[in-house]
């Protein structure tokens, strides 16, 4: 029977309910497992800047542990905020990712310095705002403020129009930019190989544990690298059926502690 270490769990539908906070039950039982020596690491869409208040709630800064951020495209020690590896869209691409977005009427943002920068309105615009929690930053025009690179943008409209542009762009925008969703009305745009699953091997690398001792958990197409990679996968009972039927197990949904009742099935 495998010796499980480490434990790696998507937030959004996933450790978080509806409320968008996590229950007593599941944060009390993920602390007691770090107690009892195994990894617990957040992989999330959000920035950074968004998991860690969650993430020190759960006492990973006390276990040295990780969260990763931007769909994999940041990897953070919670205890002290260093940066364990980083990967971005360049200035170039992310011009062309806001073009692409005004002339398919997205509305667009991107994040810089603890902030959400944006520019333009939407019935949506809040919506990452209040997930994370980080400010808004309205701009006249996003390409002229952005100068640098940034860790991921998003193009945000409803449901079916997100869905018939991710169909059509086929998970790549070019080759240097993947594009993933998360929650059906965001539309993510990263630096080609960035994925949760790229973000676990490598940091599974750097901890020297072998990647079959770890399980994972999501519910959408963000995590589905990171289901396939991981040693064992659970899908929420909420979670997309495509994840569903690449999972190992379907636990419940994340308003029924389904992490906490696949773990006490999984770890016994």
């Amino acid at each position: 029977m495998t010796k499980y270490e480490m434990i790696v769990m998507d937030m959004d539908d996933t450790l978080l309910t509806s409320d968008n906070e996590v229950s007593s039950k599941t944060a009390q039982y993920l602390i007691n497992l770090q107690e009892e020596g195994y990894h617990v690491v957040l992989a999330s869409g959000r920035p950074t800047e968004g998991m860690l208040p969650i993430a020190r709630s759960l006492k990973l800064n006390e276990h040295d542990s990780y969260v990763i951020s931007y769909n994999g495209g940041r990897t953070t020690r919670v205890k002290d905020g260093e940066l364990e590896d980083e990967k971005s869209v360049s200035k170039e691409d992310f011009d062309k990712i806001v073009d692409f977005c005004r002339e398919n009427n997205l509305f667009v943002l991107t994040y810089q310095d603890g902030h959400i920068i944006y520019e333009g309105t939407h019935e949506y615009m809040n919506i990452e705002s209040e997930l994370t929690g980080l400010p808004m930053k309205k701009v006249d025009d996003i390409k002229s403020f952005i100068q640098n690179p940034v860790p991921k943008a998003m193009g945000v409209d409803y449901v079916p129009h997100i869905e018939e542009i991710f169909q059509s762009l086929d998970g790549r925008f070019n080759e240097h930019v993947d594009v993933t969703t998360s929650k059906p009305y965001f539309l993510e745009f990263m630096a080609h190989g960035v994925s949760k699953g790229n973000a676990l091997r490598a940091l599974c690398k750097k901890e020297d544990i072998d990647i079959s001792k770890t399980i994972a958990f999501g519910d959408s197409l963000n995590d589905y690298s990171m289901i396939e990679a991981a040693g064992y996968s659970v899908a929420m009972g909420n979670a997309k059926e495509e994840l569903k039927e690449a999972a190992d197990y379907v636990t419940l949904d994340h308003d029924s502690d389904g992490i906490v009742a696949a773990l006490e099935k999984i770890l016994k």
